[in-house]
This record gives C-alpha cells, sequence and structure tokens, in this order.
C-alpha cells in the first residue's frame, strides 16, 4: 500500500485551521438552527472548504483493479446483502424506500394477495436461470424455517406459480407491511439452500459461506456474515455477467467487521489504502473534514438507538412503571443531540425516527398531550430523585443509597452510553457499563432474555435499529411482546397493537390516527427508553463518491472511485491539492426527499 503522502504533507497554517473550526462551528449552528442546505453551502464556502469534483471524474462503468474498503459495526448483514442476493423489491434511496429487483410490476389484492411479475433475464452467479420456479422452491424453504421478526411466517398460506414468470402470494390476514418482508425474501441456488435453506433466526437471510449462490451484481467470495455470527473480514468481487441494469463500478470491496470505531477512524483519516468509508462518531467530523484522506458525508436517517429495558430477568426496579419513567424523564434527548451528537439528528417520543413516513405527522398530533404533560407533572431532578429515593425506602435501603443498574452495549455507543451514565447520576441511578466488542454479541444476549438463558446480567441493552422501508415496523417490532427482539412480558394490549400495525398500510386514511395511538400508549408505559434519531455520518476518501442513504443499506453498486484513488493511482503519491479540506456532502436533507414528509 502506498504510504509515500503522510498526513502533515497537508497542513493548513494556523490561521486556516482557526478560521476552519469557527467557520465549522458557526455551520452547524446554522444546521441546529433549521438552515437551508443552499445556507450551509454558503457557510461551506465562507470557511474555505473546497469543491468536491468527485462526481464530476466518475465514469459511471466499471474500473478494473478498483478496490474500496469499508467498515460496517451495525447490521453489516442488512447494509451489503442486497450487492450479493436478489429479491423481488431492493431497497432504494426514494419516498417509497425500494425499487423492483427482480420483479417488474405487482399488484395486490386488499393487502392479502400480492402478485407480481418477474423479470424474464434474471441468472443466478452460477448462471442458472431465474423464473417463477426459483421463488417456489425459495418459499418452500422459508416455510420449514423462516425469519422470525415479522408475521409473514404465520399468515402465508401459499405460494402460487401463475406462469414462468408470475407469481403469487396468499395471506390469510391483510398484511401492510408485506412489501417491507419482501426485501428480505432473498433467493438462493438449489445448492445453497440443500446446504443451509432458510435459517430460522431472528434476522434476515444470511450470507453463511462464499460462493455463487446469489442474484446480485457481487459475489462473495471470502468470509461470511449473518445476523449472529460474521467474519472480521468479507470480500466481494464484481459479478460479470450480472444482467442488471446498475452495473458494479468498483471491482472489489473488502467489507470489515470487527474493528473499533476508533481504529476505524484512524484508518481512513490517517492512512491511505487501508479504508475508505466508515462510520464516525460526532465528535470526529471536523477532524474528518480537516484530514488530508477524508472528506465528510452525511445524511438524515430511519435509524434508532434502540434502548431496551429488562422487564424479563433484570433488577426488579425495571419492572416498576415508575423508575422506567425517571429513566426516560432524566435522560434529556436536547443535552444529547446538542452536546453529545453535535446536533447530528432529531429527537423523538418514542423509539421511532420522525423521518419514516407519517411519523412526524402523528407525533405532531399529539403535541397538546406532552404539552399537558409538562404542566401536570413535575419532571424536575429534584422530584425525580425523590421517586428513585422513595423507590429505594420502600426496598428497605437507605433512600440516599444508589440504584444500580447495568447496562449492555457495544463500544461504538460507549459516547452515548457516558453522557446517559452523567444525566442518570444526577437523580441517584448509577450505570454500571458492561461493554462487548460487537454487536452480534450483544445481540446473542437480546435473543437469549426472553427464555431467560443470558449469560451477561443486564437492565438496559443499546444496539443500532438500523433499518429500512417507510412502514414503521422496521421500529415497532420491538414492542412485539415475548420473542427474540422484545424484552417485554407477555401483554394483550401490545399484541392487539402490533398485530393491527401490520395488517395497516401506511397509506390508508386511518394510519396517522392509529400511529400516533400506538405511540402514546407506549410513550406513556416507557416500555423503551427513548432517544433521539441520529443522522448517518461518514468518513469517506476523497477519491470514492459515496452518497449516504437514510438507513444502514450501503448502496454498493452505486459507489465508484476517480482515477486518483489508492487503487487505482499506482507508485505515484496523492497529490497535495488534492488534500485540502473538502464541501460536506449533506443529503436527503430537503423535505421532499425524506420518508417522513407525508
Amino acid at each position: 500500500m502506498n504510504r509515500s503522502v503522510k498526513l502533515h504533507d497537508y497542513c493548513p497554517p494556523p490561521g486556516v485551521l482557526i478560521r476552519l473550526l469557527a467557520g465549522l462551528v458557526l455551520m452547524w449552528v446554522t444546521a441546529w438552527s433549521g438552515g437551508t442546505e443552499r445556507d450551509l453551502r454558503d457557510a461551506e464556502s465562507a470557511i474555505g472548504l473546497f469543491d468536491d469534483a468527485t462526481p464530476t471524474e466518475v465514469t459511471g462503468t466499471l474500473r478494473p483493479g478498483s478496490h474500496v474498503k469499508l467498515f460496517i459495526p451495525n447490521l453489516p448483514y442488512l447494509a451489503i446483502s442486497h450487492a450479493v442476493n436478489g429479491a423481488l423489491l431492493r431497497p432504494a434511496d426514494n419516498k417509497r424506500g425500494w425499487t423492483y429487483d427482480l420483479a417488474v410490476s405487482h399488484h395486490s389484492i386488499d393487502d392479502r394477495i400480492w402478485e407480481f411479475r418477474l423479470r424474464e433475464d434474471a441468472y443466478f452467479q452460477d448462471g442458472r436461470h431465474f423464473n417463477a420456479d426459483s421463488v417456489i422452491e425459495n418459499m418452500a424453504y422459508f416455510v420449514k424455517a423462516p425469519f422470525t421478526f415479522t408475521k409473514l411466517s404465520s399468515i402465508l398460506e401459499r405460494v402460487e406459480k401463475v406462469d414462468d414468470y408470475t407469481v403469487r402470494f396468499h395471506l390469510s390476514e391483510p398484511y401492510g407491511v408485506f412489501l417491507h418482508d419482501v426485501l428480505w425474501l432473498q433467493f438462493y441456488t438449489p445448492e445453497y439452500l440443500q446446504k443451509f435453506g432458510w435459517n430460522g433466526k431472528p434476522t434476515c437471510p444470511n450470507l453463511a459461506e462464499p460462493g455463487p449462490y446469489g442474484l446480485g451484481p457481487y459475489q462473495l467470495v471470502e468470509g461470511y456474515v449473518e445476523g449472529d455470527r460474521s467474519a472480521p473480514k468479507v470480500v466481494l468481487k464484481a459479478n460479470p455477467r450480472y444482467w442488471g441494469d446498475d452495473k458494479p463500478k468498483v471491482e472489489t470491496f473488502t467489507i470489515y467487521t470487527s474493528l473499533t470505531l476508533n481504529e476505524a477512524r484512524d484508518l481512513v483519516q490517517n492512512h491511505e489504502g487501508e479504508l475508505d468509508i466508515t462510520p464516525v462518531a460526532f465528535a470526529d467530523e471536523v477532524d474528518t473534514v480537516l484530514s488530508a484522506y477524508a472528506k465528510l458525508a452525511v445524511s438524515p436517517s430511519l435509524n434508532n438507538y434502540a434502548m431496551h429495558f429488562n422487564m424479563l430477568n433484570g433488577n426488579p426496579a425495571i419492572a416498576d412503571e415508575r423508575i422506567r419513567a425517571v429513566i426516560n424523564h432524566a435522560i434529556d434527548q436536547d443535552y444529547l443531540l446538542n452536546l453529545s451528537m453535535l446536533g447530528e439528528g432529531v429527537p423523538s417520543p418514542t423509539m421511532v425516527s420522525p423521518n419514516f413516513f407519517r411519523v412526524r405527522a402523528a407525533i405532531e398530533s399529539l403535541q397538546g398531550f406532552f404539552d399537558e404533560e409538562r404542566r401536570t407533572h413535575d419532571f424536575s431532578t429534584d422530584a425525580l430523585r425523590q421517586v428513585v429515593r422513595d423507590y429505594q425506602r420502600e426496598q428497605g435501603r437507605d433512600p440516599d443509597e444508589p440504584l444500580r443498574i447495568t447496562v449492555l452495549a457495544q463500544e461504538s455507543f460507549l459516547f452515548l452510553i457516558r453522557d446517559i451514565r452523567h444525566l442518570l447520576e444526577r437523580v441517584n441511578i448509577e450505570l454500571v457499563l458492561d461493554i462487548l466488542p460487537k454487536e452480534k454479541d450483544v445481540f446473542l444476549q437480546l435473543f437469549a432474555t426472553w427464555r431467560n438463558q443470558n449469560d451477561h446480567p443486564w437492565d438496559l441493552l443499546l444496539w443500532g435499529n438500523y433499518d429500512w422501508y417507510k412502514h414503521p415496523w422496521a421500529a415497532f417490532f420491538v414492542y412485539r411482546p415475548f420473542y427474540d427482539w422484545s424484552t417485554i412480558p407477555e401483554n394483550d394490549e401490545l399484541v392487539a397493537l402490533t398485530d393491527e400495525m401490520v395488517r395497516t398500510n401506511v397509506d390508508d386514511p386511518g394510519y396517522p390516527r392509529f400511529l400516533a395511538r400506538f405511540i402514546r400508549h407506549v410513550y406513556e408505559r416507557n416500555y423503551m427508553v427513548f432517544l433521539p434519531t441520529p443522522n448517518n455520518v461518514y468518513a469517506v476518501n476523497k477519491e470514492v463518491m459515496f452518497n449516504p442513504g437514510l438507513s444502514a443499506f450501503v448502496y454498493l453498486r452505486d459507489i465508484e472511485v476517480t482515477d486518483q484513488h489508492w487503487s487505482l493511482r499506482g507508485d505515484a503519491s496523492y497529490p497535495a491539492e488534492r488534500q485540502r479540506p473538502r464541501q460536506i456532502n449533506r443529503r436527503n436533507f430537503s423535505g421532499a426527499q425524506i420518508l417522513g414528509t407525508p
């Protein structure tokens, strides 16, 4: 790897650094106050950030020898699976959240019968033709061992072959989440199905071993990546026989899954050729802009920080609704958003991004309820602290003894956990940290809890619920009680609400009223810890064109590099003039592009 150009080869004079830092602060203040994208671009120009010419220097075609390296700490199987596998639909950065993939059209009858017309020119990576028989065979394996994060497996009656390129799904009841599920009904060759079938795990379809098993523009050639396990390094190669219109533009992708966030930040900022794309902590934004090798890319998101209360086998205090309310009201979302997250996100009164379709409107309809709650309840630090004192006294303890609860999370969320710990200390709750190195380790504990088989005792558990599609079931599924993804005891009201949610189409006139009712119900009972919705913030190699979307899905087929990228430049040094700070790539901040816009 070429390391002939060091970070200090481009070092702005002190005056420029001061102007950049002051200007960046001004720019973020502009963003917090609701400034437009044009305001932000004007602020960037005023502080001396240079235009990013990368979009004008790429070719839109495959560059032989090109190689891009990514670090994906959260849900890597979800982020890359559509680059390897094929489904009737695939995620897209548009208002509906999807585009056609193996299907060319569809229609439904009262949300119970869904018919899809298939492409006639699609081929598996081994050259086998894809048709209706492929769908029927895959769905037979799905029925034997389906994914369990939705209701599909319990209401799927049959899948019918209408003709060689038409299939019809018959459901036992209306199901408004069906198109969300279709995104993750990914199809495999008979060889893969015979080896692995559908794994019956709580997570989506998985890439269990390398091979020509999928239909996507990239083939998995090294490693494996599943929801509950992944190799430290996964390698994909462009499929030269890919049948689709969005052909690969980078020859090789290497995806790392086991770095720390600090390691990844250092590699992308300071060591050219070792890492090209990584999420970065909000506190690392300025350093990214000033880096010789990296630039900053930011997008609003449908992501959520999912922090569970363990009401099944955690500290008995967590089962007490008063203590859950204290925790939620002690965690000041404005504090977290503006200090911990540097304004990169939006507050939310429940565990769902307001950027989901029609969710913002549902939240706004509850403003009168939230205002009345603040008028009639004392949520001051002293009042919350007194509730904890009363609880400790009821348990026969010294009322001034801190209530100790344990939080389980992965290392990349430490920045948030530390600030939450500070806020809880003010109400006499002591947060004990149990930090695990990898997301999959956190998932293993979460999935085992409802069976009382977790070997890490915990009271709060944090993971990044980074999902896709305009139906917010992608966030609300954690409220379905007593299964892998939930830590809520059996609860008839929640069963009824979640059943109603998956039946309801988001375009129905009554949907916002139902959604507001659901949001209020879980808010009043504090079934989860409510945290702000974060923006997606990435450090990106200066010679890579990468546009972050609204979710964790990474559009590998859209990534491109210039001829100055390290993988194509050969032994030539990286030109000093290209190391200058570049304007920030802010995507999807226009209201018309956000799924939360009605």
